[in-house]
């Protein structure tokens, strides 16, 4: 069985792609993003909002909140922001921006094939997950899928990529793009392939191993709205996806705050963290970044050290990550942080925000900062293949997909009408 569909997408118009186009929802914080809502009715923002971006007297109207997403989505085909592509269709869609870890020279760039993969369920080892899902977050998004008819924001996957697929995919993209756009720092092109190019794709691609990066909720809410669905063989047996090759994927860590709730002086707790692991001073953040796994970088009242972390507790794919040896050997028996996931003596730092922005938080309430390692694609797809979890904020993946790129209208698809039939 193949585990890729073309489907006839819409793409932004790109007078329109400006005007449109967002970062991912999360990527800002509900202050910047009702900031951009003010100041442009035609923001993606305004269809992807949700309880946050509402006042609180209204945050338990859900069907009021869906019914403003699915009007703004309307006033986006009403203004014609964009272009329909009505035959069968592959997207790639490439992604290139300033390297953000500050790493190597030039830029980095990878390139995606979009499209339709099957939705499918945790035990499905054809996409493989490596993180928990909240179910409160996923019944929301089935809900704004089924109530709003479409999707933009795809689920990113990887696969192991091969010479002959990547050959083929840069042989498209010498073709003439349908979309170049630059915003947020980020250049966009995207190729339109029908007909025989797409099912070469597909073939070529076949039935490998899919892999989630990003977008584990997005596709637990799709398997929610299929379960829930009286057509699961419809077009709600499909999610939108955006499939990239290991070899372009660039990973990045997330970084901890951490609360001492037992009220240690620096030196006290200098003492403890000493006794997990060997601790080194450091002349600056630069110098304690660690450089390959099995340390990390510690900030600690205004100076900076090196941490060697235990070994790991176990021969799981797991154990083995320096996420997981960090919480078992530090954070839960120095700081009593067993749940990193809810536990509010924690906060998480990606490393695009910089390294001042976490001693900018550390400082301001006198919590203790680790730097990490990056996960790599490797372990990610060994803890994958092993059927594990990662602990909360494991990995970092940039570029993230902007938002309003790309758009699926189910009614296009076998004749599914948005809040139609769609649910028992």
């Amino acid at each position: 069985m193949t585990l890729l569909r073309p489907f006839p997408g819409l793409v932004v118009d790109p007078d329109w792609a400006d005007r449109v186009t967002t970062g991912p929802y999360d990527a800002y914080s509900p202050i910047q993003r009702a900031a951009i809502a003010a100041a442009n009715i035609y923001s993606f923002l305004h269809v992807t909002r949700s309880q946050e971006d509402v006042a609180p007297e209204l945050r338990d109207d859900v069907e009021g909140l869906l019914a403003g997403c699915s009007a703004a989505m309307q006033r986006l085909y009403d203004a014609g922001a964009y272009v329909a592509h009505d035959e069968p269709t592959l997207f790639l869609y490439r992604l290139t921006v300033d390297r953000p870890d500050g790493g190597g020279t030039g830029r980095h760039r990878q390139t995606g094939i979009m499209g339709l993969v099957p939705v499918t369920e945790e035990d499905d080892r054809r996409i493989l997950r490596h993180e928990a899902v909240r179910p409160g977050r996923t019944d929301l998004l089935a809900r704004h899928l089924t109530t709003v008819g479409a999707s933009s924001s795809p689920v990113s996957l990887t696969y192991r990529a091969t010479g002959e697929l990547t050959a083929e995919v840069a042989r498209l993209c010498a073709a003439e793009p349908v979309l170049e756009s630059n915003s947020e720092g980020v250049d966009q092109t995207v190729w339109a392939v029908t007909g025989d190019d797409a099912r070469r794709l597909v073939e070529l691609l076949g039935d490998r191993a899919l892999y989630v990066t990003d977008g584990h909720h997005r596709l637990a809410a799709a398997a929610t709205a299929r379960r829930r669905s009286t057509d699961p063989d419809g077009p709600l047996g499909w999610v939108q996806a955006v499939l990239y090759p290991d070899t372009e994927m660039l990973v990045l860590p997330f970084h901890r705050c951490v609360r001492d709730r037992a009220g240690r002086s620096a030196t006290q707790l200098l003492e403890a963290l000493s006794a997990t692991g060997h601790l080194e001073d450091r002349s600056d953040a630069e110098d304690a970044r660690p450089d390959a796994p099995g340390r990390v970088g510690l900030y600690l009242d205004g100076s900076w050290y090196s941490l060697t972390l235990a070994g790991a507790t176990g021969d799981r794919a797991v154990d083995q990550l320096d996420v997981s040896r960090l919480q078992a050997s530090v954070l839960t028996p120095v700081f009593g942080i067993s749940d990193a996931g809810s536990d509010p003596g924690i906060s998480y730092i990606p490393d695009p925000l910089g390294l001042d922005v976490l001693v900018e938080r550390c400082d301001a309430d006198g919590r203790v900062g680790f730097v990490l390692h990056p996960t790599s694609v490797e372990e990610l797809m060994a803890v994958a293949d092993a059927d594990e979890r990662m602990p909360p904020k494991s990995s970092y993946f940039e570029p993230k997909p902007r938002s309003g790129v790309f758009v699926r209208r189910l009614d296009r698809e076998h004749g599914h009408t948005p809040g139609e039939g769609t649910l028992r």
